[in-house]
């Protein structure tokens, strides 16, 4: 298929003098780390505001950031979890890291966020929590999970590495369960310049355990005394990047307005292509999309989702299959006797892909998205039923 367009398709993300300059005069205090300076209270004092939550933790990286909200609140061997079957496999790994198991929960196809009915179907004595990821920036039915959660007495987690900005019940995201997780990684809708993370949550006895264990279980004692109180991890954020989080933070209000609009024109000039199944958002929600991620429904044997990809590469579209891999096939949970109840998992595995969404994109880039998917449909004769 020939290009669509004449010149490269904008990326993600698009730091500037702003970024630059804020880590710089960060640099030039010498106040590097967490523990020099303020900077990095600064920006959870920030970043906590922003999701109207009292406590915020900043951490080197939004896998680290499940894995704290998992040890803090005790989850160990024997213990099982359940988390959706269709995401990045740092929403589960960290549970392989505390000896815990877990249970893979199915998806609803239209959100591509995890199947409340399901999630209680699988609830056994064992459980401990729930992981809601908000995937691709589409709200999880948090709301619902936090009521089974409440009648089953255990954890929601909030993994909104893909979330920011997206809300559920008047709510955003990472706010409404027992502590949320947050990924600054580098394509993310905010960074703190290539990795970084948080959690946020109400609980202040969480908020301390969650500090303790980010910083080798340390426990403040007294001036220069240094109390190692339980077993932690080195997950601390620097202070350069705490400054790149500021300024991004305060610019997250127009990635996120720039993410919608970029969606709802993907929302329209999509909804009359045949042969697809274009995003969902739950009841309640409002969606702040990081990859619009769509369907293929056609017959694979007229066109599959690996030549419809192809071609949109070939066009200048920078398209990309979504998690052909589900969690339910990935090596590493091979046995899981979770892994055989997921059919939808593995559909949008084999058929979901998605388009760019992000704030470099102006509306006539995802104009040329549009007439590429179009032409590449047209090009193998779908048409509408």
């Amino acid at each position: 298929m020939s290009a669509v367009r004449t010149k490269n398709f904008p990326s993600w993300p698009q730091l500037g003098p702003q970024e630059v300059d804020a880590a710089a005069a960060v640099l030039l205090t010498n106040e590097l780390s967490q523990n020099s300076g303020r900077h990095v209270a600064e920006f959870e004092e920030a970043y906590a505001q922003w999701h109207s939550v009292p406590h915020a933790i900043a951490v080197n990286n939004g896998t680290s950031a499940i894995h704290l909200a998992l040890a803090a609140l005790g989850i160990g061997p024997g213990d099982e979890v359940l988390v959706p079957a269709y995401t990045f496999v740092g929403s589960a790994s960290p549970l392989a890291y505390l000896g815990a198991t877990p249970v893979f929960v199915d998806i609803d196809p239209d959100t591509y966020c995890i199947d409340p009915a399901d999630a209680e179907a699988k609830l056994s004595e064992r459980t401990r929590a729930v992981i809601a990821v908000h995937l691709n920036g589409y709200p999880a039915p948090v709301g619902q999970l936090a009521e089974m959660a409440r009648r089953h007495g255990i954890k929601l987690i909030e993994d909104t590495a893909q979330g920011h900005g997206a809300e559920i019940d008047g709510r955003r995201v990472g706010s409404v369960g027992d502590v949320g997780c947050f990924s600054f990684w580098q394509d993310k809708t905010m960074t703190t310049g290539g990795e970084g993370g948080a959690l946020l949550t109400a609980d202040a006895e969480l908020a301390a355990s969650l500090r303790t264990l980010r910083d080798h279980g340390l426990v403040p004692a007294g001036p220069g005394l240094f109390h190692h109180a339980v077993v932690g991890y080195n997950y601390r954020l620097t202070s350069p990047q705490a400054a790149v989080g500021l300024v991004q933070l305060g610019r997250l209000d127009d990635f996120v307005a720039a993410r919608r609009r970029n969606g709802a024109l993907l929302d329209e000039g999509l909804a009359q292509l045949p042969g697809l199944s274009l995003p969902k958002v739950v009841p309640g929600g409002v969606a702040a999309p990081w990859k619009y991620t769509l369907r293929l429904t056609t017959d694979p044997s007229v066109l599959d989702v690996v030549t419809l990809v192809s071609e949109l590469q070939q066009a200048g579209i920078p398209a990309q299959r979504r998690y052909p891999i589900p969690l339910t096939r990935q090596p590493i949970f091979a046995g899981n006797p979770s892994n055989e109840t997921c059919p939808n998992s593995d559909l949008c595995a084999s058929t979901a892909f998605c388009l760019p969404v992000h704030p470099a994109a102006e509306p006539e880039d995802i104009q040329d998205c549009i007439d590429a998917l179009a032409k590449v449909l047209s090009d193998h004769g779908v048409s509408a039923a």
